[in-house]
């Protein structure tokens, strides 16, 4: 397999994780895979700001972390 390949395994594989960890902070809206670069980091989006964002993991087994405040996730209807 190669690089690309394994990195994007490793992103995909900490997705459960992130989710689990990050809503100790703040409540988790998603979480998703995004490009960083040549590759590939989790995307947390939280619902609200946490109180100690300087302790939240900027890497989950390697793989880089990126968390957004977006707010509420909604449903669009229509």
């Amino acid at each position: 397999m190669s690089d690309h390949g394994s990195q994007l395994d490793a992103a995909r594989a900490v997705k459960q994780k992130a989710r689990s960890l990050f809503a100790r902070f703040a409540p988790v809206g998603s979480v998703g895979i995004t490009r960083q670069g040549d590759s590939y980091a989790v995307q947390v989006n939280l619902e609200s700001e946490p109180a100690d964002r300087d302790s939240l993991p900027d890497r989950i087994d390697d793989v880089p972390i990126v968390v957004r405040v977006v707010g509420q996730v909604r449903k669009q209807v229509g």
